[in-house]
């Protein structure tokens, strides 16, 4: 399980996008984005991805790790 801090993220429709981004992503389990503080707790499977893919796949979404 990772917490990233998010580019992007300041209402609730970029928090649930952000949100969908990251469930889309094969191996990614479980997603919240906290859209207040621009925070995603995000638990993944390490065999299947990477935090690489999981912060590629966010800002082909439009957002950024900061």
């Amino acid at each position: 399980s990772i917490t990233m801090t998010l580019s992007g993220v300041h209402d609730v429709a970029t928090g649930h996008a952000a949100t969908k981004a990251l469930k889309q992503v094969e191996g990614v389990k479980s997603a919240t984005v906290n859209h207040r503080l621009a925070v995603a707790q995000v638990t993944y499977l390490p065999k299947k991805t990477t935090v690489d893919t999981i912060t590629q796949a966010l800002a082909q979404a439009g957002f950024s790790v900061v």
